[in-house]
């Protein structure tokens, strides 16, 4: 975050800070806007759609204070708290920032402590607002990330070539976790084991980035345990009295997919912004995949453009998010498998088990696109309104980024949005 004030203590002191007060309107009673998934969904029996509700200033709300201090030439330490709407109530998950820089050559980087996860175009200031032209990062590309920052190290090399320069980035560390709704609980998404590498090249206005990242899961879904699916399927998979091998598999297989513990996921994307006085164009693609079918498994792209028009600057944007594979669902009823003497409680209960699964197991399910148009109004250096009006169409079973009270209907939603950005 580039600070435009700030106090100092003799040029070695920096105090600074970004926000954004946001309000939107959802025309929608059937399915809830969300910034990113760490949001939990109005419940729609006691939440109204009004301007005036609590609901709608918390979404897009948020304050951003950041402190550093010069050490010495090459050294310096960086702190940086978030008050954002989130279901975690961990004091440690409003620190995004915390770590100790090291320039040991001009050309050289390092951080250690808490950095920001370094992946995409907007990875560290998809909470600056004031830095964009659009009122949010698209929803479809930045709401599902899991990571906002990670406990680790990492390492920065810019290469000199001509007009342009390379930078070459590497990082390493484990995820100080986020809270995920869940229903009415919380799943605490955690990662032991975190590497990226990006690649950016900068020349003129154009500035294209390559990443990729490797994680593996830390934490199990505790809420589905909670719910007694694990050991439910568990029980069925061991074998269960008159359960055949074939129920025995399928129960197998679906605990096996909703094993979060030690799931691999891979991150892949590419970027690219061109920037004038004039224009402004942004553009990315990603996929990512893993190892269990109810982790994320979606390719995603956005597309936007802005133009500078003095202190107004109107835009549009496409953004898009496919899954990779078929809704699953059940071919067939573990309770009609049971012998003619199974009681109508043993059919319902696994019955009841097989649908909860695979209803858990598409619950992160993103199938859909949003066509946005805006404009930005700059009041000062420091300060800018902006007016955005989102209509996204919500393909059939898609949960995760548009939770649904019929989630095999398709859905088309108008969100108005108006906000004011800052920073000091």
């Amino acid at each position: 975050m580039a600070a435009l004030a700030q106090a100092d203590d003799g040029g070695r002191l920096t105090f600074s800070g970004y926000g954004t007060l946001g309000l939107n309107h959802d025309d929608s009673r059937e399915s809830a806007f969300t910034r990113d998934i760490t949001q939990r969904p109005k419940d729609f029996s006691q939440t109204s759609n009004s301007w005036w509700s609590e609901d709608a200033w918390q979404r897009d709300t948020r304050l951003g204070l950041q402190l550093s201090y010069q050490l010495a030439p090459a050294t310096s330490v960086t702190s940086q708290v978030v008050l954002r709407d989130q279901v975690s109530s961990r004091v440690n998950h409003l620190v995004d920032w915390m770590y100790l820089s090291l320039n040991p050559l001009p050309e050289m980087d390092f951080r250690a402590g808490r950095i920001g996860f370094d992946v995409f175009l907007m990875s560290e200031q998809r909470n600056v607002g004031y830095s964009y032209p659009w009122l949010r990062p698209p929803v479809e590309f930045y709401g599902w990330i899991p990571l906002h920052s990670i406990d680790g190290v990492d390492l920065a090399y810019t290469l000199k070539e001509g007009k342009g320069q390379w930078r070459f980035k590497l990082q390493g560390g484990r995820s100080p976790g986020m809270g995920i709704p869940f229903d009415k609980d919380v799943y605490y998404f955690e990662s032991d084991r975190i590497a990226t590498a990006t690649l950016t090249r900068q020349e003129g206005p154009w500035l294209l980035k390559a990443g990729y990242a490797n994680l593996s899961v830390g934490t199990e879904a505790d809420p589905l345990s909670r719910m007694g699916l694990f050991s439910g399927l568990d029980t069925v998979a061991a074998g269960m009295p008159g359960i055949p091998q074939s129920v025995r598999n399928e129960a197998a297989d679906l605990r096996h997919h909703m094993t979060w513990k030690n799931a691999r996921m891979n991150y892949f994307n590419l970027g690219m912004t061109y920037d004038t006085p004039d224009w402004f164009v942004q553009a990315e693609w990603g996929r990512v995949s893993s190892s269990i079918a109810m982790a994320i498994n979606s390719d995603m792209a956005y597309l936007g453009l802005a133009r500078r028009l003095d202190d107004w600057t109107p835009y549009a944007m496409v953004s898009a998010i496919r899954p990779q594979g078929d809704v699953r669902s059940a071919s067939y009823y573990w309770g009609d498998t049971l012998p003619a003497a199974a009681t109508a409680a043993d059919r319902a209960m696994l019955n009841g088990l097989q649908s909860g699964a695979y209803m858990a197991l598409n619950s992160t399910r993103m199938n859909q696109e949003t066509f946005t148009l805006g404009v930005r109004w700059d009041l000062t250096s420091r300060t800018a309104l902006k007016w955005q009006w989102d209509t996204t169409h919500v393909r059939p079973n898609s949960y995760l980024l548009r939770p649904s009270t019929k989630v095999n209907q398709e859905l088309t939603v108008n969100l108005l949005s108006a906000a004011l950005d800052f920073v000091f």
